[in-house]
């Protein structure tokens, strides 16, 4: 049962586990209660589990070190981020073009590395503007931004999200960086990363699962479980991040189940067992 007193049992038969991170299997840099036993359960019955985050401060070479400090085993292939979807979406509609990014010094090498040519200048020949979560932000940043959306040119952003978690609550996240933008400039950004359905559609191709059997498995109702929705996949939301009961209660985006956290899904996977 989750928590609303639905029944669960779906859950077993899933073979892909889409696993967001921030507020989902840690908060910051604390690694929540249930998350090496729960990744454990999913290996030892031979089922495979993706990292999805909107989170586009770090590379997934960081996001990798970050995990195995915290005593989580990974590689690059654990993982499926904003910042990967959006060179998906900039080789397929900007290749060979200039792109201004706004973002962190790890995003911009992931870019580079993803063979996106980026430009951090304001520069006559700037086909488009990519802004990402940057937790280096700088005023001199955003006047070169803004005077670059003020041209028209495309707005493209890795991820809507508000507010990314941390140990005393929340910070302002790309989203919100977004609005302060689209408040000086009138231009609105086009988000690659959750609810876009990219990453989850990629991770599906990846470990060839069909939809019944995938899950999403995350803490915001308009990220998270608004893929699950999107992709049609079962959306698990769990109450350890931003979401709380009244407003999944209250709101319009339902996810399929819903568990106070990851641990809680894990003593519902072993119940049915």
């Amino acid at each position: 049962m989750d928590f609303f007193g639905k029944p669960a049992t779906d859950l077993k038969h899933k073979k892909l586990f889409l696993l967001d991170m921030d507020g989902t299997i840690y908060n910051e840099n604390t690694l929540f209660d249930g998350t090496k036993e729960f990744l454990s359960y999913l290996k030892e019955n031979e089922i495979q589990y993706v990292f999805i985050t909107n989170n586009s401060s770090r590379s997934v070479e960081d996001y990798v070190c970050k995990l195995r400090t915290m005593g989580i085993e990974a590689t690059k292939e654990d993982f499926f981020t904003s910042t990967q979807a959006s060179i998906v979406y900039l080789q397929d509609k900007y290749k060979n073009k200039k792109i201004y990014v706004q973002g962190t010094d790890s995003l911009i090498k992931e870019l580079c590395e993803g063979k996106i040519h980026v430009s951090t200048d304001v520069e006559e020949d700037i086909d488009a503007v990519l802004v990402g979560f940057d937790t280096e932000l700088t005023s001199e940043k955003l006047r070169k931004t803004s005077e670059l959306l003020t041209r028209k040119l495309p707005f493209i952003a890795t991820n809507p999200d508000l507010a990314c978690p941390v140990h005393f609550g929340f910070i302002p996240d790309c989203g919100s960086i977004c609005q302060m933008l689209t408040n000086a400039t009138g231009q609105q950004p086009l988000y690659i990363g959750k609810p876009n359905s990219l990453m989850v559609d990629l991770a599906m191709d990846k470990f060839s699962c069909n939809k019944e059997e995938t899950v999403v498995v995350g803490d915001r109702l308009y990220t998270d479980i608004a893929t699950g929705i999107n992709s049609n996949v079962t959306a698990v939301c769990v109450l350890s991040g931003e979401a709380a009961v009244d407003d999944i209660v209250n709101g319009n985006i339902k996810p399929t189940f819903t568990f106070q956290s990851i641990k809680e899904i894990l003593n519902e996977l072993k119940s049915s067992e």
